[in-house]
């Protein structure tokens, strides 16, 4: 990659009617600047992606925990489910009634684990998308920025004079015949 210290480095040969060196190595040091502070910037972005990148694992690893929490909770609602069911068949009409009663009230604790559980999960998505939503306008700035940076460097080159189009060629013999004779009829 192209450092700040190459472009300042760069030495370029001389010839007859080269181009001034003081305005080449202007040029260099404007370029050389802007160079290293696209740079500082990218490394800033990048710096910040990586945070953004390992606080979207992290609520990838709390939703995985609560996808894991309301699999327990689950297991643990059938569980509670079940020991009611048998603790119904085993006792007397009274006892059925107090384990119906058991039941409801698991099957409530369970509901509400379920229903909390739930809420969080949504409030972890809900987080997830606000961040998603985040990297791309963040992106699409990026994008924007580097799209008018490319504008400008692509406007500096047009601007540019092109030597090769200001050379112009050597006059043949012919030319400068005809202009001698247009000089000798005046």
């Amino acid at each position: 990659m192209l450092t700040p210290m190459d472009i300042h480095t760069k030495e370029f040969g001389r010839s007859f009617r080269g181009f001034d060196e003081t305005e080449v190595n202007d040029f260099l040091n404007e370029i050389m600047k802007a160079y290293a502070a696209v740079l500082d910037e990218n490394e800033r972005l990048r710096a910040e992606l990586s945070r953004e990148q390992a606080a979207n694992d992290e609520f990838r690893r709390i939703e995985q925990s609560m996808r894991e929490t309301l699999i327990v909770a689950q297991k643990t609602a059938e569980e509670v489910s079940s020991s009611a069911k048998q603790n119904a068949d085993r006792m007397l009409e009274a006892a059925a009634k107090e384990a119906q009663n058991l039941r409801r009230e698991a099957t409530l604790q369970a509901k509400a684990q379920m229903d909390d559980a739930a809420d969080k999960v949504r409030a972890v998505v809900a987080e997830y998308e606000r961040l998603v939503r985040e990297k791309h306008q963040f992106l699409r700035r990026m994008k924007g920025n580097v799209q008018a940076e490319l504008a400008l460097i692509n406007d500096a080159i047009a601007e540019m004079p092109d030597v090769a189009a200001e050379k112009k060629p050597p006059r043949s013999a012919e030319d400068m015949e005809t202009k001698q004779e247009g000089v000798g009829e005046r």
